[in-house]
């Protein structure tokens, strides 16, 4: 059977009408709409429309996890904090945010005494846990011309007035990604002979004593 509505050639799912004169129907029926919106969330003092199991997204969400329901609704909850005293950031995992966290990991201790790298909206933390911020016209040669780097990287660089080398590396003494102070940071070169003869070893360390102590080689 036809679509009733006049002039469409598609077949007829319900009420008469094809699929998408269906669709149209229900979301213009007063009735339809009516019926939806008495379908809200069974937790009480909840007002988001029902989805599943009679409950909202969130409180669907809150079942599936927890295997129960908060007895407040969720615009009432307060987020959970840090346990790190003064840190006020919500909790990622193990009762810490995801800064201290990463640190219990790496390090086996939260270093709270190590403030955390706070941004402006114009850098932001990469999957590794290092900090990429923008680089001003003024630094780029510094960086190659790039736009944006990873921090502890400029702060290297801005420390030694010269741009790095691919084969240097910037360490964190602590282990944590995010403090780029410069006084936890070292540098470090992944530099290698590309033989093992005497000869190669050589010329491989007179070109590093070139690079980091000419001073060396002035006699």
């Amino acid at each position: 059977m036809d679509c009733s509505v006049e002039g469409c050639e598609k077949i007829a799912v319900a009420r008469g009408l094809c699929n998408m004169h269906y669709k149209r129907w229900r979301k213009s029926d007063p009735e339809v709409q009516s019926r939806r919106a008495l379908k809200l969330c069974s937790v009480n003092g909840c007002a988001q429309a029902s989805e599943s199991r009679k409950l909202c997204h969130g409180h669907y969400l809150a079942l599936l996890r927890t295997g129960g329901l908060p007895t407040l609704p969720l615009s009432d909850r307060k987020p959970k904090l840090c346990s790190v005293n003064d840190c006020g950031r919500p909790t990622h995992a193990r009762g810490l945010c995801r800064t201290h966290d990463e640190r219990l990991r790496v390090n086996g201790a939260t270093m709270a005494e190590i403030p955390v790298r706070e941004f402006d909206g114009t850098g932001h933390v990469s999957r590794g846990g290092y900090a990429m911020i923008p680089v001003p016209s003024s630094l780029r040669h510094l960086t190659g011309g790039q736009t944006k780097v990873a921090e502890h990287r400029l702060v290297m660089a801005l420390h030694l007035d010269r741009p790095l080398f691919d084969d240097e590396v910037v360490h964190h003494r602590n282990g944590v990604r995010c403090d780029n102070r410069i006084e936890n940071l070292e540098l470090w070169s992944v530099a290698q002979p590309k033989g093992q003869r005497d000869a190669d070893k050589v010329e491989f360390a007179v070109e590093m004593l070139k690079r980091y102590r000419p001073d060396l080689l002035a006699g």
